[in-house]
């Protein structure tokens, strides 16, 4: 066996000893911390800023706690070195509540279904549409006007980098091409099975390539 493959997988073997000791995988049994991620790290540390640490006078048993809480313009809060400190709450990165991850995107807050190296969410987005007006007397168009709606929109949530992007199945095949072999099955597929069976190729590499925290 070459010299330089021995150092490569001697390398590996150490790696998984040392995740194995400094952290411990996300599974169906892991409990996250409760409280607000101010940033993405908060998240990826699983070190939120819990609900003791933060000051309102919103009842902090309410089911609807967080919602209430991002509803401010100011959320006030304890730092961990004991100082006090302040974050608007659009640049809140997200929360979690009964292990279930809220993301801030575009300033609204959405729920995480399944959490994983790769999540799969939906969310909204703010489009502005014209419409023509018609004048019925004259039989005739006129002048458009504008309206602003929400549309429904697919988003894909990369763990190990905390990027968001919208959802394609290009996108996707970026991410997926990280297993080769969940890529090249998921390759298989014509596009209209890929857009069909994307969810369970997100399940199968998340399966295989599970999220892990640091103990303690």
């Amino acid at each position: 066996m070459p010299y330089l493959l021995i150092v490569f997988l001697t390398f590996c073997i150490n790696l998984k000893l040392v995740r194995a000791q400094d952290s411990i995988a996300f599974t169906k049994d892991f409990r996250l911390y409760e409280g607000v991620y101010l940033s993405y790290e908060d998240l990826r540390y699983n070190w939120p800023i819990p609900k003791e640490k933060i000051n309102t006078n919103i009842q902090k048993d309410q089911l609807d706690f967080y919602s209430k809480l991002i509803e401010n313009d100011m959320v006030e809060y304890e730092e961990r070195d004991g100082s006090i400190a302040q974050i608007k709450s659009s640049k809140i990165w997200g929360y979690c509540q009964n292990n279930i991850i809220f993301i801030n995107l575009d300033k609204n807050f959405y729920r995480i279904p399944v959490f994983g190296a790769i999540s799969h969410f939906i969310g909204t987005v703010e489009v502005v549409g014209y419409s023509p007006g018609y004048d019925p007397f004259m039989n005739a168009p006129m002048s458009s006007s504008q309206s602003r709606v929400r549309e429904l929109r697919q988003y894909l949530f990369d763990f190990y980098t905390g990027d968001i992007f919208e959802f394609s199945l290009e996108m996707l095949e970026e991410l997926l091409k990280r297993d080769a072999e969940v890529y090249n099955e998921f390759m298989k597929l014509s596009k209209k099975k890929r857009k069909e069976y994307a969810t369970k190729f997100i399940r199968m590499y998340n399966e295989k390539h599970l999220v892990y925290f640091p103990k303690g």
